[in-house]
């Protein structure tokens, strides 16, 4: 998914992860995307900040702290929405099952769903026990603490 960067506020990080003692930071940034706008965490390529500034586009793989309220899509129901929530940095989610990850035995690994140009992946945790779902489906859920991850392409 490519984003522009409209403001980022570099005082304003968490940490994302931890590798060892290496610590992955996201910056709180405000973004906007052919889909939708609003905030987020963004990881810079290589933790580097000199190429964030405002106006920049960047494509990012997306990735979230939690998921709430996973569930099907009625047929009359739309996809392709990704709209921002009134907590800043979640978001609702419409989107279409793409592919069903599956393991060695059988189970729902994860899977992976699309909403325009942008893949959402949820684990089999995060899909409220509905082993059902087929790649087709239209899903729906609420993404908490949306992070952006910029590939540096």
């Amino acid at each position: 998914m490519r984003v522009q960067i409209k403001e980022i506020n570099k005082d304003q990080h968490i940490i994302i992860r931890s590798i060892g003692e290496e610590k992955v930071y996201g910056y709180w940034t405000y973004f906007w995307h052919e889909l939708t706008s609003g905030y987020a965490y963004v990881v810079p390529y290589e933790q580097s900040l000199n190429k964030m500034i405002p106006g920049c586009v960047i494509s990012v793989e997306t990735s979230q702290s939690s998921i709430e309220g996973f569930r099907r899509l009625k047929s009359t129901e739309e996809t392709g929405i990704f709209r921002p929530q009134p907590k800043l940095g979640d978001y609702w989610i419409q989107g279409t099952i793409h592919q069903v990850i599956q393991g060695e035995a059988g189970e729902i690994e994860c899977l992976e769903i699309v909403v325009g140009d942008t893949t959402f992946i949820l684990d089999s945790k995060e899909m409220n026990g509905d082993v059902n779902v087929k790649a087709g489906d239209g899903v729906a859920f609420e993404i908490i603490g949306l992070q952006l991850f910029d590939e540096g392409l």
